[in-house]
C-alpha cells in the first residue's frame, strides 16, 4: 500500500517544510489502540510513548529494561513487551517487540526489529511517497 509523506512546518518559519514517513498503527494487548507512527529505518526497534503501552492494558514497568541511543540527548530507558501491531487498512498482523518510554518526545516510532522483518517498505522520497508491502514471512 503506498502512502504520502506528511508535511511538517519546520520550526524556523523562514525554513521550507519537510515530509516525513508517518502511518496510523494499531497496537493490542488486553485492549487496541491507534497510533501515529514514524516509519524510522535508522530504528534499530520501535519505541511508543508509555501512554500507549498503559492505553492498551500493560504494565508497562513489568518489561524488560532496556536503554536506547540516538534519541534525543543521550540515551532513553525503555520497557520492552511483544505487542501485536496492524498498519491501518494492511490486514497482516504482526507480534513484535516494542520498547515504551517517558523520553521520547512523539507516539511512535517503528523500527527494524520485526516491523521490517514483516513488511518491505519502499521510500520514494522524490515521490513524496512510501510504500509498505507485507513480506512472504
Amino acid at each position: 500500500m503506498k502512502f504520502a509523506y506528511t508535511k511538517f512546518p519546520s520550526r524556523d518559519p523562514q525554513r521550507p517544510w519537510f515530509s516525513r514517513p508517518i502511518i496510523s498503527v494499531v497496537l493490542t494487548h488486553r485492549e487496541s489502540t491507534s497510533v501515529i507512527a514514524l516509519v524510522d529505518s535508522g530504528a534499530d526497534r520501535s519505541l511508543f510513548d508509555v501512554q500507549v503501552g498503559k492505553d492498551i492494558g500493560l504494565n508497562v514497568e513489568s518489561g524488560k529494561i532496556e536503554y536506547f541511543g540516538g534519541i534525543g540527548e543521550g540515551r532513553v530507558t525503555a520497557f520492552v513487551h511483544k505487542v501485536r501491531l496492524q498498519v491501518e487498512d494492511i490486514e497482516k498482523i504482526v507480534e513484535i517487540p516494542i520498547g515504551f518510554t517517558e523520553n521520547l518526545g512523539v507516539s511512535g516510532i517503528v523500527g527494524q526489529e520485526g516491523f521490517f522483518d514483516a513488511f518491505r517498505i519502499k521510500f520514494e522520497k522524490d515521490h513524496d511517497s512510501f510504500e509498505i508491502i507485507p513480506s512472504k514471512k
